[in-house]
């Protein structure tokens, strides 16, 4: 069967469990030896609860890295020989075109969201628990599904969804497989599993209905190298702001490029948040009046922000209350 024949019946679904055996001792191997300084913050406020390593993709160094065409191998994978071979075109899926490792915090969620990007859209997401607990899911099409370690699951990424996690980390070998004649052929023998109706988890895992805007200044989370130096947890959401918008101008927000906001409130730490402004919209509303600690060229600052609403009119006022700094 031609690569081109094998593509036309297959299909995503949620959830499809391929029959690949994994070796779980050789897998856990392996990802007890990645070094701490391997692990990233992730690119996107969706992915709140987790840090990633980027196996095979582009080496930009940003989101573009998971969707580009300038694939390569990193050299964290070249330490890892099982799941070396687990990705590789030897092994049983046939090659791969990305794959990474997210690891979530204990309580964390991966808020609800589709994979939009069109070269997504011909490849398979593929799942491979490799450290979990009974309160990790993940949510597609309205529903959820608990993935064991070992298991080797597929799911329909261009649909919404999401995860919520335990008490206790997580971590998933996630990568993505184009359409060819060994992925047709766990396709054709997978187990459908529709998973169970679980609104309380999707309740759970989206965004307050009410939230403030983010848009005074958009913010990079530091390197946990960075975040090392500077005395500051792997897990913090220490960022650096690269943007400060108009609006932060009109209400006399005191930020500037370069500043590192590492706290909010005192609160420098959270499951569900990667950056303070993440932070700010989970935990906070619009009315409310925050403190921001910030190192400015090594000094810290700190500085009062009061919250507002996200709808704002071309001249740049607030629709309704006008809220300033104080």
């Amino acid at each position: 069967m031609s690569t081109t024949e094998s593509t036309v019946e297959l299909k995503k679904r949620s959830f499809l469990q391929l029959p690949v055996a994994v070796d779980v001792d050789r897998l856990l191997e392996d990802y007890r030896s990645i070094p701490s300084e391997a692990w990233a913050s992730t690119h996107w406020d969706m992915h709140c609860s987790s840090n990633m390593v980027l196996l095979r993709g582009g080496s930009q160094g940003t989101e573009d890295d998971f969707d580009g065409t300038d694939i390569v191998d990193h050299e964290i994978l070249g330490t890892l020989p099982y799941i070396s071979w687990l990705i590789g075109e030897s092994g049983p899926f046939g090659g791969t075109s990305y794959a990474f490792i997210f690891r979530m915090k204990p309580l964390g969620v991966a808020r609800p969201h589709i994979d939009l990007s069109p070269v997504w859209f011909d490849l398979f997401r593929v799942h491979i628990p490799i450290v979990t607990n009974d309160g990790a899911y993940l949510l597609s099409e309205g529903r959820s599904k608990h993935l064991a370690v070992g298991e080797v699951w597929t799911f329909d990424n261009q649909l919404k969804h999401a995860v919520t996690n335990g008490d206790a980390v997580r971590t998933h070998l996630i990568f993505d497989v184009p359409p060819q004649p060994k992925l047709q052929k766990l396709i054709e023998t997978a187990r459908f599993d529709p998973g169970s109706d679980d609104p309380s988890r999707w309740q759970s895992a989206g965004m307050p209905d009410t939230v403030p805007s983010i848009t005074n200044a958009l913010s990079t989370p530091l390197s946990f190298t960075e975040k090392e130096a500077l005395g500051f947890a792997p897990d913090a959401f220490a960022s650096r702001i690269h943007e400060v918008r108009s609006i932060a101008r009109i209400t006399r927000a005191n930020l500037k490029v370069g500043d590192i906001v590492y706290a909010v409130n005192g609160v420098s730490e959270c499951a569900v948040a990667r950056t303070a402004t993440d932070y700010i919209q989970v935990r906070h509303r619009p009315g409310e009046v925050v403190t921001l600690q910030i190192l400015r060229g090594g000094v810290e600052v700190t500085t009062r922000v009061r919250l507002y609403p996200k709808r704002i009119d071309a001249l740049g006022k607030i629709k309704g209350r006008v809220l300033a700094k104080r």
